[in-house]
């Protein structure tokens, strides 16, 4: 694609993914899907199965499933899986089971724009197609959720090349290790391929660029201590876990290179909301000098949000805050104001990198509208 930053991808760039964790696993011959049970990891290694909507709504509601590229991924398939069971006698019924099962997918996690992206793109989809058949509806959104779904693992590999040659070029400073510090989980755990800002890691350690990652804990889900570091030691790549009040004083005392972020949910603007604490690293980077850099695909922006003022922050249940493997360690009457994700201003941000390349905030929406008519 014209789009990619720094020339074409090498051809063995993050080809092999033979030692790469599996967030889901799908078999579009048997039509079945199981999913990895992401709350008992780094315990325990379990997948469970999802054969519709409902089970697809559940395990991303429980966090299961998370990730905004990898929610998008189970929603689209067990709506697959769904209507390809269901008898709708003409055009207008399947409209509106589409239209219900969406809606109900996308109440899940509002915050996470891939999942009402890729829903939107699906109906867009069977509305203009020519034919007026159930069947021919039907293999029309067939069609296309495949095509989201195989399509990611490209568009992934565009992202992660553009986040390695940003980091390379612009934050290495003729160093040849880079110290590099990250929140949540945005790898292979969080996506159906390499990941965001942790595949950019990756790729990096697979270049023999990391000196050290700073992973923090990620309160209160900790993802970040659960799944970050479960990824980083699996693929051997150098790290310390902190906790999330640690990241102001680790700056101060380390020469931090660079701060790679993912994000739920990105403005035209650059606003970009993601998990609970980034706005805190971010602030924290524009006062100690470190670049700090949202790693997110295309479908991650929202192309009808001008700013990040009026993004839906998702609450969590209370219990979340108080409560350690299922035990409360905290009264139970406790109050707890727990949202997920707080919204990070475009003007702390360095640069949003993409798979369509790599941008400033202010560039971002045109940038955009020219991605869209490629």
């Amino acid at each position: 694609m014209k789009s990619i930053v720094n020339g074409p991808i090498p051809d063995d760039f993050m080809r092999d993914v033979s030692n790469r964790l599996n967030t889901l696993l799908f078999d579009k011959e048997k039509r079945e899907l199981t999913v990895l049970d992401q709350l008992l990891l780094p315990l325990e290694k379990k997948y469970i199965p999802v054969r519709n909507v409902d089970e697809a709504c559940a395990v991303i509601k429980s966090m299961q499933v998370r990730g905004a590229p990898l929610i998008a991924a189970v929603a689209i398939l067990g709506l697959y899986l769904e209507i390809n069971q269901k008898t709708l006698k003409d055009s207008a019924e399947f409209l509106h089971f589409l239209g219900e099962k969406s809606q109900q997918l996308i109440d899940t996690r509002p915050t996470a724009i891939n999942l009402r992206n890729a829903l939107n793109d699906l109906k867009a989809c069977v509305l203009v197609s020519s034919v007026q058949t159930v069947q021919g509806k039907l293999a029309s959104l067939n069609e296309k959720i495949l095509e989201i779904y195989d399509g990611e693992q490209e568009e992934n590999r565009r992202l992660v090349w553009n986040g390695y040659q940003e980091v390379i070029s612009n934050c290495s400073h003729g160093k040849e290790k880079l110290t590099l510090l990250t929140i949540c989980n945005t790898g292979s755990l969080a996506t159906c391929s390499w990941g965001t800002a942790l595949g950019v890691i990756v790729a990096l350690h697979q270049a023999g660029r990391v000196e050290n990652v700073y992973a923090l804990e990620t309160r209160p889900y900790n993802q970040g201590a659960r799944l970050t570091t479960t990824e980083l030691k699996h693929n051997g790549v150098p790290f310390m876990l902190i906790t999330d009040s640690m990241a102001a004083w680790t700056m101060k005392t380390t020469k931090i290179d660079a701060i790679l972020v993912g994000a739920d949910q990105v403005a035209l603007n650059g606003d970009t909301a993601n998990k609970i604490g980034t706005y805190m690293l971010a602030v924290l980077a524009n006062h100690h000098k470190v670049p700090f850099y949202p790693v997110v695909p295309y479908t991650t922006v929202n192309r009808s949000r001008e700013n990040g003022d009026s993004i839906p922050i998702e609450e969590r249940p209370p219990k979340e805050m108080l409560q350690a493997n299922g035990v409360f360690v905290i009264p139970e009457d406790t109050p707890v104001w727990n949202p997920a994700f707080d919204v990070t201003p475009a003007e702390l941000i360095t640069k949003i990198i993409t798979d369509f390349g790599n941008y400033p905030p202010k560039e971002l929406k045109k940038a955009v509208e020219e991605f869209s008519q490629v």
